[in-house]
């Protein structure tokens, strides 16, 4: 079983991997990839750990344009509440992300972070917030200023502003998390080999990365493909 990518990397590694990966990338236009996901839905924290994560400290930002949406198949209710697939916790854990993406916009430096969690959160449905703490860890091990996302989580107008932002950015027609479009288009969760299709988007656009060519992938011991991730199915 392939050991996830996240546990054996540090912040700090990952980070370097990652502008290590922007030095070796030619000019092209990078790959545009939306990832829509939710804090406590066991697919997403395994997709999050054995593919994401991997892959993008591999090729880096001039490979993937990511944009990564907290918000899963939550629901905006008449009276303007919000409804999580896994309950108040989750909608709590999705706030967290969401505030962390915003205050720190590039993926280098909020990825660590929700990687972290992926890891670290308790998945399935929480009646009832999570620990805090458990937040305030990923944040500073991800060198994350946690005031800062802690103030954020706690003021009501900023967590609707970002909430309502994260649900007109999620497609209308995705059918479960984790919700993967490279260029526009959806990618079967079930059998999805992340990098390999990312390097053939960028290949396309003419671009060229050592990691992209067989024989310098990513290996055997190191699989980004997300086994086990059994999507969250949405429920209208």
């Amino acid at each position: 079983m392939a050991t996830p990518q996240f546990h054996t990397m540090s912040s700090s590694l990952l980070r370097f991997l990652i502008v290590a990966s922007i030095v070796v990338a030619s000019a092209s236009e990078p790959v545009k990839v939306l990832f829509c996901e939710e804090a406590l839905c066991p697919g997403c924290g395994i997709f999050v750990e054995t593919s994401l994560v991997p892959v993008y400290s591999q090729l880096g930002p001039d490979v993937i344009d990511l944009q990564l949406i907290p918000f899963g198949n939550a629901q905006i209710q008449d009276d303007g509440s919000v409804e999580c697939q896994h309950g108040v916790g989750e909608c709590d854990a999705n706030t967290y992300e969401l505030c962390a993406i915003d205050i720190n916009p590039d993926p280098q430096d909020y990825l660590p972070f929700i990687g972290c969690l992926a890891h670290t959160l308790p998945k399935g449905s929480s009646d009832e917030p999570l620990d805090p703490q458990l937040f305030q860890d990923c944040a500073d091990s991800s060198n994350l200023w946690w005031s800062r996302i802690q103030v954020c989580h706690d003021t009501p107008e900023t967590v609707d502003r970002l909430v309502k932002q994260a649900a007109a950015a999620t497609p209308d027609d995705h059918q479960y998390v984790p919700w993967v479009e490279i260029e526009g288009d959806h990618m079967d969760i079930e059998h999805l080999d992340f990098k390999t299709e990312v390097c053939k988007a960028f290949l396309a656009k003419g671009g060229s990365h050592p990691a992209c060519d067989d024989s310098v992938g990513i290996g055997e011991e190191q699989d980004t493909r997300a086994l086990g991730a059994v999507p969250c199915l949405h429920e209208k």
